[in-house]
């Protein structure tokens, strides 16, 4: 790609496999879910629970499972029309051999992801009024060190990628393309890079919530926490744009890798 015009359309995706083969890939994430879901009940107080135990845990992960299932079908009608790509989607419907279309751009992904968690651990150090305090209660044991690892790969590096690129920014390319070009032409950077910014800031804004659990919101850390995940949700909606699905979701789980190490570093010095 040239940055100044869209290479050719990639073929027709075939809805019916894409869409097992995304979804059998999200749900590896929406059950990574499960250990923090066990947690949050266990977490309520008698009296709230009307409901086994279990029942409540299955319930709190159909929400986002619904989401998930949404987030396909709309990445799957929209983003070929756009030109945006999922390699898993090309090798299920015409068999193109995904490793290797994907093995160029893992040094890249890896490389940015990995590098993006220290940039964002930096800022947050300046931005952070609470001095990384939610992290703190995240992370306070190994255990919860690496259970934040394989949330942060399979959710955060899978599901969230389907729901945030491959859901929303195609929806909002192919809105912004049908709405001001009336299907006419070839979608234009500028159209992408809006879509880009605001599907990463309801990236940064779709992390409030779980925040607002830990601490006490204010508004220097809404901005803080919009920011910065907002800067990750452009990085990602960038390789999603250029590279394709998958090698943004190579780049989101790095970044969770480079804030394993950073975290597991932390633990092992304060042990010391």
């Amino acid at each position: 790609m040239t940055g100044q015009t869209l290479t050719p359309k990639p073929a027709q995706v075939h809805f019916g496999k894409t869409f097992l083969a995304l979804l059998g890939l999200g749900t590896a994430g929406i059950l990574s879910l499960i250990p923090t879901a066990v947690r949050q009940v266990e977490s309520l107080p008698p009296e709230l629970m009307d409901l086994p135990p279990q029942l409540v845990t299955v319930l709190a992960l159909v929400n986002p499972l619904i989401l998930l299932v949404i987030a396909i079908v709309i990445g799957n009608l929209l983003a070929q029309r756009v030109g945006l790509r999922s390699l898993v989607a090309e090798k299920v419907s015409h068999g193109i051999p995904l490793w290797q279309q994907l093995r160029p751009h893992l040094p890249l992904a890896f490389g940015l992801g990995f590098l993006f968690a220290f940039v964002v651990l930096g800022l947050d150090a300046i931005l952070n009024p609470f001095g990384g305090a939610e992290l703190t209660l995240e992370t306070a044991t190994l255990p919860g060190i690496f259970s934040q690892l394989l949330l942060g790969l399979l959710y955060g590096g899978i599901v969230e990628e389907l729901l945030l690129r491959w859901g929303v920014m195609s929806l909002l390319v192919w809105l912004g393309w049908r709405v001001i070009l009336r299907k006419q032409g070839e979608v234009s950077p500028a159209m992408f890079w809006s879509a880009i910014i605001l599907a990463a800031v309801l990236f940064g804004i779709g992390h409030l919530p779980a925040l607002a659990n830990m601490v006490a919101l204010t508004p220097l850390l809404v901005i803080r926490t919009i920011l910065l995940n907002a800067l990750g949700g452009i990085l990602f909606g960038w390789l999603f744009w250029r590279r394709g699905l998958e090698v943004a979701m190579v780049a989101h789980a790095a970044a969770h890798v480079g804030f394993f190490v950073v975290n597991l570093a932390t633990y092992l010095i304060n042990l010391g």
